[in-house]
């Protein structure tokens, strides 16, 4: 009893059992030893001496402790003793080539399994064990049972710990990507693997983050995709079944005829090991629905403790999900409501309600467009995020925004927003829509059905702001517009005069304007009333816009005179606007009926002139080439 007293104090001092095997399978005569740690109905070889016809640095593999022998044993729950093993009945043929003699002590505690010891005999059969001997066995059986089931209770309480300490963990964080690192950590902690998956199922989507590295270091997340929903996946059987799946070994055939579906390879392109066990569960909250899912290079690697303990990690990342989602929303709602709108900071709102985006999405970068008028470019005032691509305004366009808009493929784009798109960066686009002007957010991942229930929700915190923007836009327009012919004022023309002259006298631009004269028009008020001339006005205003470029501008001077602002256009760029818009007015059958033509003067900004010089200039142009009876000067008044 002196051994058996030695090995009892190691168990209940709590020592590394190692120590122990090899002395007792030699004490009791057998040549080696095979520990097996079963969990959830699977048994894991954790050690092994001894034993011809077995490498030992194939301690790795695993076993299925209801095979043959061992599970006969683990079935009756009693010490088995097989002193002729090949011609045992259930001896395993794989292994009755080299075992002789066969002793099995099945650990079985609390009417669970915990594991086994096994000692074997190669060289010849065993002689057998005294009474003495099989009552210390049993003894220690008992003691080793025990110790196992302390052990697994254990291992139960580590994984509560973790669960609890993944919940902390989560009201710390604020974004759904900062989730991933903080789960994948958990996962590391509790449940050995060598790949993990997370599957978001939103609609027709699915958005797949994976990571990869061995248990305990903590996995390296290589990547995120947004693909559509495939059938032909074990995580759409999951998905569809609503229950979890354990596989033991993908490459074992049974297992390939009962599953004949495909996993999806997070880096086809790595020379990895070939993925054997998988382990996955679904998921649900109240906005998406999910797959999460554990893969090991081991066969046979997991069992029912370890997907229970992924059950329980699945319910809390349903949570997760939900908490994170609308807590985003939570601080966009928050962070909105701390932006002060004041006038001439408009820009620096724009600036800042980009950024809020930023607290629901991780992404890319984001514009905001905003145009005067539907029949006006859409103008960029700002930008977050790497979004050099980006063009600085997009061509006027009758589209009536009133609901986000989500888009995955370039070719989805109507054709004013496709200059949008990066192929090389971008895998969705969002847009929102805000008065006469959107927000555009550029993923580098995508976007789901999720993303733009979302924008929905967003879009009901942000409609009072562009409701805002929308009538600051309007009472600008009509402060800046002369209400009888619908193009720009006096005030507008000196405001846009003075910044253009800024402009040039900093960067050296060039830029001219034309006095427009409409001669013969006091007649008409005279021989057909007011009411008249003021339609030949609007129709002369219309005219003009029609006949010049889009960058340009025409502005009301005051009784029948506009003035023409042509922003990088010289002399002969204003002689060929003026021309084309006298030839328009000329050709109009409405105005020749009155006998109405018009007559230009031009001025071309010099370095140090002021508004006031250059309409004085063009002014005297106009009245040179009315008194010769040219529509406009060639050359200028002073050369």
């Amino acid at each position: 009893m002196e051994p058996l007293d030695g090995w009892l104090r190691q168990i209940e001092s709590g020592g590394a059992l190692d120590r122990i095997w090899p002395e007792i399978y030699r004490h009791y005569g057998y040549e080696g030893v095979r520990v097996f740690d079963v969990h959830g109905g699977t048994a894991e070889l954790t050690f092994a001496e001894g034993g011809e016809g077995e490498p030992l640095e194939e301690l790795k593999i695993v076993a299925r402790p209801w095979d043959g022998v061992i599970g006969r044993a683990f079935n009756s729950g009693e010490l088995l003793e097989v002193r002729d093993y090949p011609r045992h009945p259930d001896a395993l043929p794989t292994r009755s080539d080299f075992v002789r003699s066969l002793l099995v002590l099945p650990l079985r505690f609390g009417g669970e399994d915990h594991g086994a010891v096994v000692m074997t005999m190669h060289t010849r059969p065993h002689p057998g064990l005294d009474a003495g001997q099989l009552q210390e066995l049993r003894i220690l059986q008992s003691l080793l049972s025990a110790h196992a089931a302390l052990r697994r209770q254990r291992r139960r309480n580590e994984r509560q710990r973790g669960l609890v300490a993944f919940m902390d963990e989560i009201h710390k964080i604020n974004r759904l990507d900062e989730l991933v690192p903080v789960l994948f950590r958990s996962l590391s902690r509790d449940v050995a693997y060598n790949a993990v998956a997370i599957n978001f199922i939103e609609g027709a989507s699915l958005r797949i983050l994976y990571g990869v590295g061995e248990s305990g270091q903590g996995p390296r997340t290589i990547g995120e995709a947004i693909v559509p929903f495939e059938k032909e996946t074990l995580t759409h059987l999951v998905f569809s079944s609503g229950e979890p799946l354990l596989i033991g070994d993908m490459t074992d055939p049974m297992a390939r005829q009962m599953y004949p579906v495909r996993t999806l390879d997070p880096e086809p392109e790595r020379d990895e090991p070939e993925l054997r066990s998988f382990l996955a569960v679904p998921f649900e909250s109240r906005s998406t629905k999910g797959v999460l899912s554990l893969q090991s290079m081991r066969p046979w690697h997991y069992g029912l403790e370890d997907l229970e303990h992924l059950v329980s990690v699945a319910e809390v990342l349903g949570y997760a999900i939900e908490h994170l989602r609308w807590r985003g929303l939570e601080r966009f709602a928050r962070r909105l409501g701390q932006l002060q709108w004041r006038a001439g900071e408009e820009r620096e709102f724009f600036h800042q309600l980009l950024l809020a985006t930023s607290e629901v999405w991780n992404q890319l970068g984001a514009a905001f467009f905003v145009r005067e008028t539907q029949e006006s470019p859409f103008e960029r005032i700002a930008v977050t995020g790497r979004v050099e691509w980006l063009p600085r305004r997009l061509d006027p366009v009758s589209l009536h925004l009133e609901q986000p808009l989500m888009f995955s493929r370039f070719r989805q784009l109507p054709e004013v927003f496709q200059s949008l798109w990066n192929p090389e960066k971008m895998q969705g686009g969002l847009l929102l829509p805000f008065g006469e002007g959107f927000i555009w957010l550029a993923s580098a991942r995508g976007f789901t059905e999720w993303d733009l229930q979302l924008a929905r929700s967003m879009m009901r915190e942000i409609r009072p702001y562009a409701e805002r923007l929308g009538l600051q836009a309007r009472l600008a327009r009509e402060a800046a517009l002369d209400p009888l012919t619908g193009v720009y004022n006096r005030r507008q023309l000196d405001q846009q005069l003075a910044r253009l002259a800024s402009l040039a006298a900093r960067h050296g631009h060039v830029f001219s304007l034309a006095v427009v004269d409409m001669a013969n028009f006091g007649s008409v008020n005279n021989r057909y009333g007011h009411l008249v001339g003021d339609r030949v006005l609007a129709r002369v205003a219309g005219l003009l816009k029609q006949a010049l470029r889009e960058e340009d501008e025409v502005y009301r001077l005051g009784g029948d005179e506009f003035v023409i602002v042509l922003p990088h256009a010289g002399r002969e760029e204003g002689l060929h606007a003026a021309r084309r818009a006298a030839e328009v007015i000329a050709r109009d059958p409405e105005l020749s009926h009155y006998g109405v033509h018009a007559n230009f003067g031009l001025a071309v900004y010099r370095e140090g002139d002021t508004p006031e010089d250059l309409l004085e200039r063009a002014d005297r142009e106009m009245y040179a080439a009315k008194k010769r009876g040219l529509t406009v000067l060639e050359q200028p008044l002073d050369g």
